[in-house]
């Protein structure tokens, strides 16, 4: 079957495009034959060596994928051969034509939806939703500055926070094209994350009140202009670290948390998926359901194939992408 393969970390170039064995169907697995496979930021950290959680040398990147059910094991039941069915694998792997899965990685999906929106609404969107809900708390009428948000998980965001009942929702973007775009998913201020005193026009609109929730996948030295636009209550959460930095508090931070009652904390979809397997079945029936009423449309972004992963990957790296990029395989 053909696969990418990393057996170094570096940039881009470190995928390959190859032949390898098909995966053998062993008792307690599913064999999918995969259609799609998503891209996640994740995938191009793993490779780049800066995500936290590395994968042991060689492996196959890709955490969600949708396909058919090729062969199924004798120790598992209902699962039927030649059904449609996405998958989520922490230990990656998608981005190969099969895919040997535990039956606890399945998610059963409508047959009305195309491979492109499922993925969109796996990883990223699981992460918008769980954002907003598990890790913010957000309430009716809260105000939400979303970093990113042209993004996969940052469209999604600003969809959900409308539909959360969130007041006003800002959303930061390096360009003006992508500003725009933003402002018609639903983002009522659309702020240039380039300019240095950004903050300073964030804390202009809302009155020197600040943001209630603020939810950031950049990192770094953009904590200080985050908390500083940081409302009385507010929560800040750290979902990623794009700048390649991780974020560090002052003294002088710390004790403005205390006497202001605000929470810096951080998320990970994966633990939630592991500890809270009743809150995520929550979280993906309502975006299904958003999704089939209408309500909710994710931002499909490009299309490549398998054997361009290295090209998508160079994309998402120097943001020339918006919305959910994916492989196509089968």
């Amino acid at each position: 079957m053909k696969s990418i393969r990393v057996t170094t970390r570096g940039g881009s170039e470190v995928l390959t495009y190859q032949d390898e064995p098909k995966p053998d169907c062993s008792p307690e697995c599913v064999l999918l034959k995969v259609i799609a496979a998503g891209v996640n930021f994740a995938d191009i950290m793993q490779h780049q060596g800066t995500y936290p959680l590395q994968l042991p040398l060689p492996y196959t990147p890709g955490m969600e994928v949708i396909g058919v059910v090729e062969a199924v094991g004798a120790d598992v039941t209902n699962v039927r051969v030649g059904e449609r069915i996405a998958a989520i694998s922490f230990a990656a792997g998608g981005y190969a034509e099969y895919l040997l899965i535990k039956p606890e990685q399945i998610i059963r999906i409508p047959d009305t939806l195309d491979e492109h929106t499922v993925l969109a609404l796996l990883i990223q969107g699981l992460s918008a939703y769980l954002l907003l809900d598990y890790a913010a708390r957000i309430r009716h009428g809260e105000s939400v500055l979303i970093h990113a948000a042209a993004g996969g998980v940052g469209n999604l965001l600003v969809q959900l926070s409308k539909l959360m009942n969130a007041s006003d929702v800002f959303g930061t973007a390096s360009t003006e094209a992508k500003r725009e775009m933003i402002k018609n998913w639903g983002c009522d201020y659309a702020i240039d994350y380039t300019d240095p005193k950004w903050h300073e026009t964030v804390l202009q609109i809302t009155n020197g009140k600040g943001i209630n929730i603020i939810l950031d996948p950049v990192g770094g030295s953009a904590i200080a202009q985050n908390l500083s636009c940081l409302g009385v209550e507010g929560r800040f959460v750290s979902y990623g670290w794009l700048s390649g930095d991780y974020p560090s508090l002052t003294t002088a931070q710390c004790q403005k948390l205390l006497f202001n009652n605000q929470s810096v904390s951080g998320f990970a979809v994966n633990v939630v998926m592991e500890h809270h397997p009743d809150i995520v079945d929550t979280a993906l029936t309502q975006l299904l359901n958003w999704v089939q009423m209408g309500k909710l449309t994710p931002i499909l972004g490009q299309v490549f194939p398998l054997k361009d992963a290295a090209v998508a990957h160079a994309a998402i790296s120097a943001r020339k992408t918006t919305g959910k990029v994916i492989l196509q395989v089968g």
